[in-house]
């Protein structure tokens, strides 16, 4: 007995030296540091980066410097080398505002996780994405990332394979189905797998680069929260769907011969819909159901003219959905600056149009 308790003495005071011997590196790690001890290139990279900010609170840590701050609003952590290099900024956002997607692949594939954060992420190369962090439900379990495009497309993953996950998930909650052996009652089956042609894939037609600098400049990457996604318009548009700092949805629409912006586009909310474009609709569907999916008021550019030499006016476009025979069916129309109707559109502007 006295044997046994001497020994839990030794383990008791070995844990504690090593508790009290980590425990000031493990605080070193990220050290809280005044604005002074920030080097000046790392304070200009950051002024350089961001129009307008407000630092909070300033860390450093071997090899990085960090700066929890705040711009047009947003709250985020800003990252630096200690040459002053800028490397990321990520920025939470809620589970919502994110593309839908992104929950969609996670309740599809990962049951048993749950979702402990997402960001918006800017690196330093411009490749703008969604980082969502999963952990197993439970205790001791380590955090998973998940990183996906601004579409919501998932790019790269450190989580386990869904197959996997999905498969010990049943198992674990269907015991009565898995013999003593492990396997599942169903017999896996082996087929043959269908060969598949190979299928050179179209090149997606992208803007001029007198088209991105002009984009470039009128929407700095510090100005725009998410985006840009870039579409064709058919053959004569490119249009770049961004959302800016003021949580605002916008698109810009360019002339792809002349390269010049032609139009700009306001996705209007639910409160802000137009009152008689509304009225329209409630008596042309009178009796039927139907939803306004989408609702975006286009200016034209004060420099843009049509074939009669003169600045169109605003025109409105509005996409409607209704159920029938248990699917969605879409009708899309344009609407003039005075509330009018002018006709329909028989498809989606482009990929990035609700389909």
């Amino acid at each position: 007995m006295t044997k046994c308790l001497f020994s839990t003495y030794l383990y008791m005071k070995k844990l504690l030296f090593l508790v009290a011997t980590l425990l000031p590196l493990m605080l070193a790690a990220q050290t809280k540091i005044k604005e002074t001890e920030v080097p000046q290139a790392v304070l200009t990279t950051l002024a350089k980066t961001y129009e307008s900010y407000k630092v909070k609170t300033w860390y450093h840590q071997p090899g990085q410097y960090i700066a929890d701050f705040v711009t047009d609003g947003q709250a985020g952590r800003c990252y630096f080398t200690n040459t002053g290099d800028w490397q990321y900024s990520a920025f939470p956002i809620a589970l919502e505002e994110c593309p839908t997607l992104m929950n969609t692949y996670f309740v599809n594939n990962y049951p048993g996780y749950r979702i402990k954060s997402t960001d918006y992420v800017e690196e330093r190369s411009g490749d703008n994405y969604y980082r969502m962090i999963i952990v197993k439900k439970g205790v001791g379990s380590s955090d998973c990332e998940l990183i996906f495009d601004t579409r919501g497309k998932l790019q790269k993953s450190t989580a386990p394979d869904p197959d996997a996950v999905k498969r010990d998930y049943y198992t674990h909650n269907n015991p009565e189905a898995t013999d003593v052996s492990g396997a599942t009652g169903t017999k896996p089956t082996r087929k043959r797998p269908h060969a598949v042609p190979d299928v050179a894939k179209e090149e997606k037609p992208m803007p001029s680069e007198a088209i991105m600098a002009d984009f470039e400049k009128r929407c700095p990457k510090q100005r725009v929260l998410r985006g840009p996604d870039i579409a064709a318009r058919g053959s004569d548009e490119f249009v770049f769907y961004i959302i800016n700092r003021q949580k605002q949805s916008m698109e810009y629409v360019y002339d792809a011969e002349s390269n010049k912006l032609k139009k700009t586009g306001k996705v209007l909310i639910k409160d802000r819909y137009t009152s008689a474009i509304i009225k329209y609709l409630d008596e042309k569907y009178k009796g039927e159901r139907y939803k306004v999916e989408k609702m975006v008021v286009y200016e034209f550019d004060s420099k843009f003219r049509d074939e009669n030499g003169k600045r169109p006016k605003p025109i409105t476009y509005v996409v409607i959905s209704q159920k029938r025979h248990g699917q969605k069916v879409y009708t899309r129309m344009e609407f003039d600056n005075t509330s009018k109707f002018i006709g329909l559109l028989a498809q989606p502007y482009d990929e990035f149009d609700i389909q």
